[in-house]
C-alpha cells in the first residue's frame, strides 16, 4: 500500500515538473507580444442612415403584431391592408438610406444629404404616427377610419421630390 501512495507522489511531483517548464517556455518577453499583436481595425464611423430605417421597420412590425392578434377577423383584414402598404414602403425608405450614405463631402452632397435626412426624419414621423392609429384601431375597431387612414398613403414622398436634381 505505501508503494501506491510513492508513485502518486512521484506522479505528482512529474506533473508539476512539467507544468512548470511549459510555463518557463510559454512565457515570452513584453516586446515580443507587443510586437506581434495586430494593428486594431479601423472604427468606422456610426451609420447615422441606419437608425431611421430601423425605427420605421420596427414600427411595421408593431403594426404587424398587434393586427395580427386581433380576434375579429373581418377587421383583422382591413387593417392588415394599412400594414402591407407600410411594409411596401419599406424599400424606398431603404433606398433613401444608402443614398444618403453613398453621398460625399462636397457642398452639394451635403445639400442632398440634409434634404434626404430631413424626409427620413419625417418617414420616421408619419411611421410612428401610422402605427399609433393602428394600435389604437385594434382597440376600437372602425372601418371609416381605415378607409381615412388607407387614404393616407403613400407615406413617403417620391425621390425626385426629395432631390433638387437628377443624381448620378
Amino acid at each position: 500500500m505505501d508503494q501506491i501512495w510513492l508513485q502518486v507522489l512521484v506522479a505528482l511531483m512529474a506533473g508539476c515538473a512539467g507544468a512548470g517548464v511549459v510555463l518557463a517556455l510559454r512565457r515570452r518577453p513584453e516586446e515580443q507580444v507587443a510586437a506581434e499583436e495586430p494593428d486594431p481595425l479601423p472604427r468606422m464611423p456610426p451609420d447615422v442612415w441606419e437608425p431611421h430605417v430601423q425605427h420605421c421597420e420596427q414600427a411595421v412590425l408593431r403594426a404587424s403584431r398587434s393586427v395580427e392578434a386581433m380576434s375579429s377577423q373581418q377587421a383583422r383584414n382591413r387593417l392588415r391592408t394599412v400594414v402591407r402598404r407600410m411594409d411596401a414602403e419599406l424599400p424606398n425608405l431603404r433606398v433613401l438610406a444608402e443614398l444618403g450614405r453613398g453621398l460625399g463631402s462636397s457642398s452639394r452632397d451635403a445639400e442632398i444629404a440634409g434634404r434626404v435626412r430631413a424626409e427620413l426624419t419625417e418617414a420616421e414621423k408619419r411611421f410612428g404616427a401610422v402605427t399609433g392609429e393602428v394600435l389604437e384601431l385594434v382597440e376600437d375597431p372602425d372601418a371609416e377610419r381605415v378607409r381615412e387612414l388607407r387614404a393616407r398613403f403613400p407615406l413617403l414622398r417620391p425621390i425626385s421630390a426629395v432631390l433638387p436634381e437628377p443624381v448620378s
